[in-house]
């Protein structure tokens, strides 16, 4: 009989640890393999809370696609677990390559609270890998650290609540942007994070959301460049199936589409979230033409440095609305503004003469730009009016504004069966027609529009204040006296100079005193 190995408790405890090391190593190259064996999820409809993570399919092909790709976008339905996902990840990554920095970003600082959380969770429950590298791990309420028996080699992760600075605080291998589309800063966030995580050994990108229109993620979506894009409809969970689609579409309503898209093109669309649902490509748009000299012609703007969207817009014989031209810059002072429209109402004449380009019979602004500012005591209107352009004051109705513009848009089917409607955008104007449709309605107020993303607002609001102020009768050319508002004689009395006082009289009117 041959000799045979007796075995010891010391045998026992090295084949153990042989077998641990062997299956760290085999999990190092195997994401899938080590998230379906090793990582847990919590489900509250479990008695148990934290299960064993199971993966569908379309969750195993995310994880492969995080680890063939430097750059991920992800949108998604709503609850199916892709930021577990994306943190299983990432611990795999700090786990196997010890001394990388995965740096997260969230909504609120309790967000980012909750992802340091989960890893931690993931990480407390699979003693027999941190066994087999030999690790450990630390954390606190924003970061975990995990370390060797060296204690040489660390792999930090960090969360951070979404803020203007937080892209320049840190240089990582991987960012996690979680509900990306929901992030404060988002603009500047990307703009100060890309060049930390764009280098040629390296760097990833995980960011992650439901849809949220007029934000950098719909337009990093939407744009060709290097992301690689996946969409995880409704039914990537196989648990969902038609019936409880068409009964969750019961409760939501047409939200259903938003919420829980069976396609990336429902999930962007506006459906049941557009305040102008109305808006028709191929009725409100139409190719420019040139405007007929008989026709009425009025300009209307909104301000401010964040965004300048000024139109001039022409009305027909027939009272059509026509929007014919458009300036929509960011950054511009009060001077620079006025010099843009004035450029823009000249034209060039073959003999090289300049002559005057649809001058408009008024310039529509909103009231809050005869405030004064307490530090010069000059409106901005004022300050427009000194640089050769004199306002009207406009009504800032939102609902009543909002309605008239509505008014403009209805769809008229004539007997012909063609579409029409009295307002046409010219589609030299892409500002006006990108962000109309995108406009939502305000979540506490149905009959206005959300003034959130604030980017989309800009140019509606313009036109807002053009559709409450027109009337069909033609303004009397005759000045008569007026009696001032208290603000509007505040004006005329503080007027520094004869001037100013005579640019106040020229858009007011002749004061009664």
């Amino acid at each position: 009989m041959p000799n045979q190995t007796k075995i010891t408790a010391k045998n026992y405890t090295e084949y153990i640890d042989k077998i641990r090391k062997a299956e760290f190593e085999y999990c190092r190259n195997d994401v899938v393999y080590w998230a379906n064996n090793y990582c847990v999820i919590e489900d509250k409809d479990s008695p148990n809370i934290i299960e064993q993570f199971r993966a569908w399919d379309a969750q195993n092909q995310v994880l492969r696609e995080f680890e063939e790709n430097r750059l991920n976008l992800i949108l998604k339905a709503r609850q199916m677990g892709i930021t577990w996902l994306a943190i299983y990840y990432c611990t795999h990554d700090l786990i196997f390559n010890l001394g990388h920095t995965v740096v997260a970003l969230s909504k609120t600082e309790d967000d980012a609270k909750e992802l340091v959380r989960r890893m931690s969770v993931v990480l407390d429950n699979m003693p027999e890998i941190l066994l087999g590298g030999g690790l450990t791990y630390y954390k606190t309420a924003t970061a975990i650290t995990i370390t060797n028996s060296k204690g040489k080699l660390i792999s930090t992760f960090k969360a951070f609540p979404a803020s203007p600075a937080a892209g320049r605080s840190f240089t990582g291998n991987i960012l996690l942007l979680d509900e990306w589309a929901f992030q404060e800063y988002a603009e500047e966030i990307w703009t100060s994070a890309y060049p930390t995580i764009n280098r040629p050994t390296g760097g990833k990108v995980i960011g992650l959301s439901t849809i949220k229109k007029g934000t950098l993620f719909e337009k990093l979506w939407l744009e060709d460049n290097a992301f690689h894009k996946i969409f995880l409809s409704v039914f990537s969970d196989p648990r969902r199936t038609l019936e409880w689609y068409e009964s969750t579409a019961k409760d939501l309503g047409v939200k259903v589409k938003q919420e829980y898209p069976r396609t990336a093109e429902e999930a962007l669309s506006n459906l049941g979230g557009s305040y102008f649902n109305e808006f028709d490509y191929n009725v409100h748009t139409c190719t420019p033409f040139k405007i007929p000299e008989d026709w009425s012609i009025y300009n209307t703007m909104d301000y401010g440095l964040d965004m300048f969207a000024h139109y001039k817009i022409a009305i027909d014989n027939e009272k059509n609305v026509y929007v014919f031209h458009e300036i929509y810059k960011s950054g511009l002072i009060i001077s620079d503004a006025a010099a843009e429209v004035k450029k823009a109402e000249l034209v060039e004449l073959d003999d090289g003469t300049v002559e005057s380009w649809y001058s408009p019979r008024i310039r529509l602004a909103p009231p809050d730009m005869w405030n004064r500012n307490q530090e010069t005591g000059k409106s901005r209107a004022l300050a427009f009016s000194e640089n050769g352009l004199d306002l009207v004051q406009s009504n800032n109705d939102r609902e009543a504004g909002w309605l008239q513009v509505k008014e403009l848009m209805k769809i008229i089917t004539l007997p012909d069966g063609t579409r029409t409607a009295k307002l046409k955008i010219f589609r030299n104007c892409p500002n006006l027609i990108r962000t109309l449709p995108q406009l939502l309605i305000d979540e506490k107020n149905y009959n206005d529009c959300a003034k959130e993303p604030h980017e989309l607002t800009h140019a509606p609001d313009a036109l807002r204040y053009f559709a409450i102020y027109w009337t069909q009768p033609p303004e009397s050319k005759v000045r008569k006296k007026v009696r001032y508002r208290p603000d509007q004689l505040e004006d005329y009395y503080n007027a520094r100079t004869e001037e100013e006082r005579q640019q106040i009289i020229k858009r007011y009117g002749e004061p009664e005193l």
